[in-house]
């Protein structure tokens, strides 16, 4: 996946031995040549892999595959995982996602959230308050939790993350989608800073602690819209508003968040962890992915 992809690749650079799932021949010979050691498997069936694997210090977990079976999808596999940290040599560091859509809305007028701001979760991703609540009360287990913002990323290997959709449309309807109205703000990431809040989390970060990965707060949702549509349309690229529900009857339930407005401070992770995020130009990342389609 696009995080997980950074991830390895951050890891790998900077010297940490990985083990990464795969569930196709194809995805291990991928992790063989990025430097990593395949255990073959699948979210779905985590008892298959689980036995599988080898001594380790620390257990990332960023799949999502944001179906509305994610939710038990989740659970079986974090029932199997646990058990299998707990039998490890000494305390494993299990770095488990949430997210930012378990947060409440704010506007531009509010104070920035942050980690200490209470979860009001979107029905769909009810399920990561209660995986975090496993992780975190587990004694035999160092858990820490990172919310990430939404992911891009600057078209290396083809993928552009939380712009994909729009960028694709563009190009061949000439059409561009604005969720929920223009003065949505969507809190995002570019995938190599979260990537690196990852590494930081599992080498600096104490047990029990979690951190938003959010760093550009200031881009509305019709903003995004008219730089895809400036940058992979045509002249005549249309730009079109319609509803959460919409957007759920299109791409599945999931997609309320895409209309969820939020704004984040990611001052701690900068604080404790040291995280120096470099990538905060929309419009670079999007002249980026540009030249590397053409």
């Amino acid at each position: 996946g696009l995080i997980g992809s950074a991830v390895l690749k951050n890891l790998i650079a900077h010297d940490h031995k990985v083990f990464a799932l795969a569930r196709s021949e194809n995805s291990k010979n991928k992790l063989i040549t990025a430097g990593a050691t395949p255990i073959m498997g699948d979210i779905t069936a985590p008892e298959k892999w689980c036995a599988d694997i080898p001594e380790i210090d620390g257990f990332i977990h960023t799949a999502c595959d944001f179906s509305d079976q994610m939710a038990g999808i989740d659970a079986t596999l974090l029932d199997q995982l646990i058990p299998t940290l707990h039998r490890q040599a000494r305390p494993v560091r299990l770095i488990y996602t949430g997210g930012i859509w378990l947060y409440p809305e704010s506007s531009p007028s509010d104070p920035m959230m942050d980690e200490i701001t209470a979860f009001a979760p979107l029905p769909e991703f009810q399920w990561g308050e209660s995986g975090i609540n496993r992780v975190l009360s587990d004694e035999k287990i160092d858990g820490i939790i990172l919310h990430p913002a939404c992911v891009y990323a600057s078209g290396e290997n083809g993928r552009t993350g939380h712009f994909d959709r729009d960028i694709e449309t563009a190009k061949t309807q000439n059409r561009v989608t604005v969720i929920g109205g223009d003065d949505i703000y969507q809190p995002l990431v570019h995938a190599d800073d979260l990537a690196d809040l990852y590494r930081l989390a599992l080498e600096k970060a104490k047990p029990g602690s979690s951190y938003i990965g959010s760093t550009i707060h200031d881009l509305s949702n019709r903003k995004a819209a008219d730089l895809i549509a400036r940058h992979f349309g045509s002249k005549n690229t249309r730009v079109e508003t319609i509803t959460p529900e919409t957007a759920m009857a299109r791409l599945g339930n999931w997609a309320r968040g895409l209309a969820h407005n939020q704004h984040f401070s990611h001052a701690k992770a900068q604080r404790e962890l040291g995280w120096n995020p470099k990538h905060r130009n929309i419009e670079a990342a999007l002249k980026e992915i540009r030249s590397r389609q053409t």
